[in-house]
């Protein structure tokens, strides 16, 4: 339960931080809105998981960096 409680905050504060690059980012257009859904479909995903108890793509590529 606690794992899918720290996934669900982390998608949360990433889906919030696409929606603040997309508006706020200092980069070109394209640059910005491409990162900003990136970011909010990962933060998205990462909270969608959690509800289902699946392990969400984060998770699964994270071990690699």
């Amino acid at each position: 339960n606690v794992y899918r409680i720290v996934w669900a905050a982390g998608g949360l504060l990433l889906a919030a931080l696409g929606i603040v690059v997309m508006f706020f980012g200092v980069v070109g257009l394209p640059i910005r809105i491409g990162a900003g859904l990136l970011m909010i479909l990962l933060g998205a995903n990462a909270v969608w998981s959690s509800v289902q108890s699946t392990e969400c793509w984060l998770a699964k590529f994270l071990p690699f960096f």
